[in-house]
């Protein structure tokens, strides 16, 4: 596999820092992209790179947390160096909590009280990214739990209207989704409405864990396709691997 890292930032909507030679030129503005792996894989670790890698570039993003709290999720970027309570982030990112109305009262600007509604939920979202400017990053973390609340075609009737605003707005939508919980049917038309699917996965190799992480597809962009080890930092920073083990 060709291993070498650009040199440049990509023209395009970036990938966490290391991880920019798998798609030449960066991730297209508007597209709508599904991450999918087993729990425990780094998904959400993937998505807080993501985040930070945004922010430091100056694009704002909206993380819709569905899995844990977004004080969680706070304490978490603290580890990236990120301490998203200092007053300069404020009006800069937004989340919206659709996980604390199952344990109290959300703290957070954008909520909901139910995932059952999901009207209210697509109006948070879109009420939080109209803040701020374009393009942005909206990470969904994960879309997973709304098909306890809803059938999975209500689900992606939601998803269809969101991936929609993603390309209205020009920006790059994330959409975490459990790998093994959902019907097949449902996985086949999520990757038909999607622009890119990335995967994840765990071996297990004399006793060791390893993650790997792929580019299955993406539209009109080249790109690179094998599975690629990566592993997780102390301070949750991600780091792909080349195929003998070393720093991409």
């Amino acid at each position: 596999m060709e291993n070498k890292m650009l040199k440049e930032m990509p023209k395009g909507l970036m990938l966490p820092s290391n991880f920019g030679y798998l798609i030449e030129g960066g991730i297209p503005e508007g597209n709508n992209i599904l991450l999918i792996g087993p729990p425990g894989n780094g998904k959400t670790i993937f998505c807080e790179n993501m985040a930070n890698e945004y922010m430091r570039n100056n694009i704002k993003f909206v993380y819709v947390t569905l899995d844990k709290t977004p004080e969680e999720v706070k304490n978490d970027f603290l580890k990236h160096g990120l301490d998203l309570s200092e007053g300069r982030y404020i009006d800069e990112m937004f989340f919206v909590d659709g996980y604390t109305w199952l344990i109290g009262k959300s703290n957070e600007k954008y909520h909901v009280d139910s995932l059952s509604n999901l009207t209210e939920l697509q109006f948070r979202i879109a009420r939080a990214a109209l803040e701020l400017p374009k393009p942005l990053l909206l990470i969904f973390d994960s879309i997973s739990p709304l098909s306890l609340y809803n059938s999975e075609s209500f689900v992606m009737k939601f998803l269809q209207l969101l991936f929609a605003r993603i390309k209205e707005w020009k920006s790059l939508g994330i959409f975490v989704v459990q790998a093994g919980v959902h019907s097949q049917e449902f996985y086949n038309t999520l990757g038909y409405m999607v622009d890119g699917i990335f995967d994840m996965k765990i071996n297990e190799e004399d006793g060791v864990i390893k993650r790997f992480f792929r580019v299955r597809n993406i539209s009109s962009v080249a790109h690179e396709t094998r599975w690629a080890p990566f592993t997780i930092g102390e301070n949750r920073t991600i780091t792909l691997l080349s195929e003998g083990g070393e720093k991409g």
